[in-house]
């Protein structure tokens, strides 16, 4: 017979057996929901991946020149763009009074950015940093549609003149009484920001760079191109000089000369 201690020992073995299958089974199921679940969300990762690479900025916009591809791989510096870009009521100072009245964003004085929207006396501008202020740009009377006259030239616009806007450049808004197009330079990634808008003056502009201090002349070079290519259609506009604007060439130069960049040194543009 057998005896109470070993019928104890017994069934002290066989509840242990039990435990420890049931830990085994519950190890493998928790293994295999891992397993699925790692299934699951790489099924879901690979579905999702073709949109979510349309939410990631592309490495640069179709038309950019083919050196392009040179620098790719390369850290890009995009910069986010200003909250209130289009056309917005801004307040100025006007020569007598404070004006409010609807217009594009004003620049901060650093030597990278253009408006027609800025104060009316050059020392108030000049207070902020370098001027930065130019007039609107006058289409001829018998252009019924200068918007659309100006967003064709635009389009036609040749990445790389100059030696500035490698990367291209993109569409971002057109209607029928504003245009918004960014600009990327080659090497780096900088995104300019150029809009226009119509009003009873004229045309309104606006083109000025996210980041940095200096634009090495970019949107001086950018603005007096499209400008001589408006000029053949009647267009009445200055031309952004060292004698318009010193301070900001004087700025751009500097840069130029102590850039390490050879490219920056060739880019177009105007020796003091």
């Amino acid at each position: 017979a057998v005896s109470r201690i070993t019928r104890k020992r017994i069934a002290n073995m066989h509840a242990a057996c039990i435990i420890c299958i049931g830990f085994t089974l519950f190890h493998k199921s928790v293994a295999l929901s891992f397993i699925a679940a790692q299934k699951s969300a790489t099924r879901r990762a690979m579905l999702f991946a073709p949109i979510a690479s349309l939410c990631l900025p592309a490495n640069a916009f179709d038309n950019a020149i083919v050196d392009y591809e040179k620098y790719a791989d390369k850290p890009k510096r995009r910069g986010t763009p200003p909250k209130d870009l289009g056309v917005l009521p801004r307040t100025t100072e006007g020569e007598d009074d404070t004006i409010t009245e609807p217009g594009l964003r004003t620049c901060d004085g650093n030597p990278n950015c253009f408006s027609t929207t800025g104060d009316f006396v050059l020392e108030d501008r000049q207070q902020y940093g370098v001027d930065f202020l130019i007039p609107p740009w006058k289409p001829p009377t018998d252009d019924p549609t200068p918007l659309r006259t100006l967003s064709t030239v635009v389009k036609a616009y040749q990445p790389g003149q100059g030696g500035i806007d490698g990367g291209g450049f993109s569409v971002i808004k057109e209607t029928d009484s504003y245009l918004y197009y960014q600009f990327e330079s080659l090497k780096k990634g900088y995104i300019d920001d150029l809009e226009f808008a119509i009003s009873s003056n004229g045309i309104l502009i606006r083109s000025a760079s996210r980041v940095g201090l200096t634009d090495f002349g970019v949107n001086a070079i950018r603005l007096n191109y499209l400008a001589s290519k408006l000029r053949n259609k009647g267009w009445t506009i200055d031309e952004i000089t060292p004698k318009s604007h010193p301070d900001y060439w004087n700025a751009a130069n500097e840069a130029r000369e102590s850039t390490f960049d050879p490219d920056r040194r060739l880019m177009d543009g105007a020796e003091m």
